[in-house]
């Protein structure tokens, strides 16, 4: 039994059980002993005030949207310490959990309308979700769908690029580039978590993942990198729904849909009409099953462990402990950027701003991940500069060698031998290339 069960909040809210549990609260179920009706009480368990904030904004955001697709707010406060949300309670299960056999193609796009139609109606009043992904909406046994938590929400005319710079908020698998690049986000980031979603349920395996679980590797994947065709994942793939999912990934959000009803109107034909290829695999369930028998298919989820887990366990970090780690993987994104563009400066700096970030929240894997992406950096300059007939820069050489002998303890201590083999090899190279500009 949890401390707040049994208790009655403000004198009408009876708190019975706990049933879910997340970043930042607890889900109890409850019951409105005024009105005698069965409730959800989301219950605040971080006691910062600027999360305090965020919890109110989000009722704020939730109580003005009123839609059969939408999770109810139905009230909101603070009693004996605890700030509350008292919503519709909603039996079923979430979208990520829909058994395969029950999830056919025409099944998985009607779910699809409906979270479409709710984010519609969410972003015509001024609402931006900001964490679209599968433990986000709910399946209820009449197969109906509901988007709940809009946790990350905020008022479109709250959003600027100062108050979303520099935050990896929400499951790092389902953010759009322009979240990493502290750009503006609106209803077309939303759109873009929709088009990850719709990849996923209809190959089994995320767009854009690490076979190494380098979430940083994840974040640049998502700013620069296509994704693999959905139909080269799973031939079953209507070409229909790839064509869809490709433009809602596209990287610049005005190439993508402008707003969800766009979407809803492609895919209501392809449930009242016939879909393309007529292929017999179609039938069965666009999901992990269906994807393990295509070529294309990665290993089974054991080897193969999902982005989403963690990424929860990065933004437990993130924002129960410190913004440090924020502020590291958005300038090893940034070293990520320059190295890729050559600018060799730049991509010096945010990977050294990186390494402090992460050294002064205490994160060592993370910040001898970024040694390796720092001296891999160093390295490459160091290769261009020889080929070119230029002064190698030997002071930046040794700093590499330095700062990656001080990572590869981290490495061992972890087991992490992947990662151990790839620093000794670097090192190694580093070391050769610095005997030879003696």
């Amino acid at each position: 039994m949890t401390a707040l069960t049994g208790q009655t909040l403000a004198g009408r809210y009876r708190v019975d059980e706990l049933i879910g549990r997340g970043g930042m609260a607890d889900v109890y179920r409850g019951a409105d002993v005024v009105l005698d009706r069965a409730v959800a009480i989301k219950v605040l368990t971080e006691r910062d005030d600027g999360e305090r904030d965020r919890f109110l904004r989000e009722a704020r955001s939730m109580a003005r949207l009123n839609h059969r697709n939408v999770v109810a707010v139905y009230d909101a406060g603070r009693d004996a310490g605890s700030s509350y949300i008292v919503m519709e309670l909603v039996e079923g299960r979430t979208l990520g959990t829909v058994p395969a056999h029950e999830l056919t193609v025409h099944t998985a796009i009607r779910h699809y309308i409906e979270i479409l139609e709710a984010l519609e109606y969410a972003h015509e009043n001024g609402v931006v979700h900001r964490d679209v992904k599968p433990a986000n909406v709910m399946v209820l046994p009449s197969g109906a769908v509901k988007v709940m938590d809009f946790g990350l929400a905020r008022r479109t005319s709250d959003m600027s690029s100062a108050s979303s710079a520099g935050e990896i908020v929400g499951t790092i698998a389902y953010l759009p580039p322009e979240r990493f690049l502290g750009k503006v986000a609106d209803a077309r980031s939303d759109l873009y978590s929709v088009g990850v979603m719709l990849y996923e349920t209809f190959t089994g395996v995320l767009p854009f993942k690490s076979e190494a679980d380098d979430l940083v590797a994840v974040i640049f994947a998502h700013v620069n990198e296509p994704p693999a065709t959905p139909r080269s994942v799973n031939r079953a793939v209507p070409a229909q729904v790839e064509r869809i999912i490709l433009r809602l990934l596209e990287k610049e959000p005005d190439r993508r849909y402008q707003s969800a009803q766009e979407v809803v109107d492609e895919l209501r034909p392809l449930v009242t009409g016939p879909v393309e290829p007529t292929d017999p695999a179609m039938h069965q369930p666009p999901s992990p099953h269906a994807a393990a028998r295509s070529k294309s298919t990665q290993p089974e989820s054991e080897e193969r462990r999902t982005i989403e887990a963690d990424a929860r366990e990065v933004l437990a970090r993130t924002f129960g402990r410190s913004r440090l780690v924020d502020i590291g993987y958005s300038e090893t994104l940034a070293g990520m950027l320059a190295t890729r563009k050559r600018d060799y400066p730049e991509a010096a700096r945010a990977y050294r701003a990186a390494l402090t970030a992460f050294a002064d929240a205490n994160n060592d894997p993370e910040r001898a991940k970024t040694a390796l992406k720092y001296g891999t950096m160093v390295l490459q300059r160091a290769n261009e500069a020889e080929s070119e007939g230029t002064i190698t820069n030997r002071r930046e050489l040794s700093d590499a060698v330095d700062i990656l002998t001080d990572a590869l303890p981290s490495f061992r201590g972890r087991a992490m031998l992947k990662e151990l083999e790839e620093g000794e090899r670097l090192l190694y190279a580093l070391q050769r290339t610095l005997i030879r500009t003696r």
